[in-house]
């Protein structure tokens, strides 16, 4: 298992977890373009979202805008988030896993998020965020996660 989302699904590499069920699982970035970086990823191995049953992926959605208002009531984005997906390599998708970005902004902070989003699309992510400073912002996320219900019944052509 080269995959590093696959590692940390399995347990063998650690994260700052924010949220996990049978579908997917959602841990800090450890090269976060901002405070309160949320990465979500399936716990299925693809590498793009269009290989995933519908319904999975509507959970995904689901569960993505569930952790957004999770990160706001814990303080992070709350006055602006770039939600971001790279779906394929073709989007600098350096993890071919499927995996959608949380990245909570604030005001004035333009000049280090483009300059840390600049080293991200070229690989070099930089220095890694210590596990602890994560863990902390993934706990206080982690209590504000509310996530509705989605049927695992797939229905018409989700």
């Amino acid at each position: 298992m080269n995959c590093i989302f696959c590692q940390i699904v399995a347990g063998t590499l650690p994260a700052a977890v924010v949220y996990r069920d049978e579908h997917c699982m959602a841990f800090m970035d450890v090269h976060p373009l901002g405070q309160g970086h949320v990465l979500l990823i399936p716990q299925s191995h693809v590498e793009k979202l269009e290989q995933l049953p519908g319904f999975v992926r509507q959970h995904l959605y689901q569960v993505f805008d569930g952790l957004l208002a999770a990160q706001r009531r814990a303080g992070f984005g709350v006055e602006g988030t770039h939600l971001l997906v790279n779906d394929g390599r073709a989007t600098n998708q350096h993890i071919p896993h499927a995996h959608l970005h949380l990245i909570p902004r604030k005001r004035g902070d333009g000049l280090g998020f483009a300059g840390r989003l600049l080293l991200h699309f070229t690989g070099i992510f930089g220095r890694r965020a210590k596990l602890e400073v994560l863990q902390q912002q993934a706990a206080s996320i982690a209590e504000q996660v509310r996530v509705p219900w989605v049927s695992e019944t797939p229905v018409g052509n989700r």
